[in-house]
């Protein structure tokens, strides 16, 4: 899985654009919106990213969970105004926390940031937000605003210049007028959004106290770096003065009304926590531990008895390698945090590593961490024998330690229980290599 890395904050690309309008674009329409005909192409895009994101396998194959946010956000959503507008919900396969909303009515919601939801009212304060910038024609203000900039050709070319798979699709949605869609307005449509959508929640009954929490939430920093995974929920500004303000206008409610007010349903997190171990996963694959490491604890806490949620955690272990559990405390200013993830931006994973390692505390980090992925994957055997997943995290630990009898012991029950694994080829060319060092006689370290 790959994510999208801009130094810039996606907002200050966007209000350079905006510099120099006569039309005024702080405020959202909320009646039709007649297009011009060579605005058209937005709904005929639109209506084509859900097959885009279908090729580019970005889309979380799960018809039951997404039926269900559909029925969350039709519950929210005001009366369309136009018939090009038809609201559909659906997940992005994607860690990154962000969620957007095409100008046809799509909406849609990376697994990341489901993930790290309490409860179905945070979803519902995510999507009223996002709704609103549907109902509002967000997109189709922000496109006419583009086109009246001569800054719009320094926006085009920033986006463009991403790379990777979200990199290429924010450069062709940059070249049809939907890069704002994906990855933000201006300030004062976003707080516009947080506003109405603190009324949309209100209307369905949503407990509005959630939406101060959604934004805590999105401000959690475990990597100890920001911005850190980038999307347009990650790099809002001012967070946690978003959070205080909807707490503020929750305040404002009288009690009698907030008491009627709900969470939603009580089993929110059993029926997001396939996607949550999905995405653990993820954040592995895309270099950030920490994160992993975080939501996997959060699934051991919720059910210490769910062998899965076990092997994660050894996952996790795992990939920190030598870092520590936590990111550093020590202060940054936000230029040199942006300067910092664009280094990082630059080296590839093994790069990163030997960086790690070199660090003085390097040993001390690996082998603390070896030796609690090793006790995950041993709780995950002892609750489920049939947990094979964590025979190959062992195999890995021990491969790591220098023990390679234990390795290959290891990974040759892995394969023996699943013979189809799709890391088949891998795991193979793990045991050659194990067998001839043994043959050779490498003492373990």
């Amino acid at each position: 899985m790959l994510w999208l890395v801009v130094c810039l904050p996606v907002h200050s690309i966007a209000e350079a654009a905006d510099a120099g309008s006569n039309q005024r674009d702080d405020k959202g329409i909320y009646s039709e919106v007649v297009m011009a005909a060579k605005e058209y192409h937005l709904i005929e895009t639109s209506a084509e990213m859900h097959d885009q994101f279908l090729r580019r396998g970005l889309r979380y194959n799960d018809r039951e969970l997404e039926g269900w946010i559909q029925q969350i956000g039709v519950r929210l959503a005001p009366k369309t105004t136009d018939s090009y507008q038809h609201y559909r919900f659906y997940i992005v396969q994607d860690p990154s926390p962000n969620a957007f909303a095409l100008p046809d009515g799509q909406v849609y919601v990376h697994s990341g940031l489901i993930s790290r939801l309490q409860n179905e009212a945070q979803l519902a304060a995510l999507l009223a937000h996002e709704i609103n910038h549907v109902a509002g024609h967000h997109g189709i203000l922000a496109y006419r605003s583009q086109q009246k900039k001569a800054a719009a050709g320094l926006f085009f070319r920033l986006a463009g210049a991403a790379t990777g798979g979200w990199g290429q699709l924010a450069g062709s949605l940059a070249e049809v007028g939907l890069y704002s869609s994906v990855f933000g307005y201006s300030r004062a449509l976003e707080q516009e959004a947080d506003a109405r959508g603190f009324e949309l929640m209100l209307g369905a009954r949503y407990d509005v106290r959630e939406m101060s929490k959604l934004f805590e939430i999105l401000n959690q920093d475990f990597e100890g770096l920001r911005p850190r995974l980038n999307g347009k929920w990650s790099t809002h500004p001012d967070l946690l003065l978003r959070a205080e303000f909807a707490s503020a206008r929750a305040d404002s409610i009288p009690e009698s009304q907030l008491s009627e007010l709900h969470l939603g349903r009580e089993d929110f997190r059993s029926r997001v926590r396939p996607l949550a171990l999905a995405a653990v996963t993820d954040y592995i694959l895309d270099d950030y531990p920490r994160t992993a490491l975080e939501l996997s604890r959060d699934l051991v806490d919720e059910n210490p008895d769910d062998a899965l949620a076990w092997v994660a955690k050894g996952h996790s272990y795992v990939a920190l390698g030598a870092l520590t559990e936590y990111g550093s405390d020590l202060p940054m200013t936000e230029q040199e945090k942006r300067q910092q993830v664009k280094v990082r931006s630059k080296m590839t994973r093994d790069e990163l590593r030997i960086q790690w390692e070199s660090s003085p505390e390097a040993g001390v980090n690996i082998e603390r961490n070896l030796a609690e992925a090793e006790k995950a994957y041993r709780i995950a055997l002892d609750l489920d024998g049939n947990a094979v997943e964590a025979h190959a995290g062992l195999g890995e630990v021990y491969l790591r330690r220098g023990k390679y009898e234990d390795s290959a012991r290891e990974l040759m029950t892995y394969l023996k229980l699943r013979p189809q694994a799709p890391d088949r080829s891998v795991v193979m060319d793990d045991l050659r290599d194990l067998t001839q060092k043994i043959r050779a006689g490498t003492p373990d370290e």
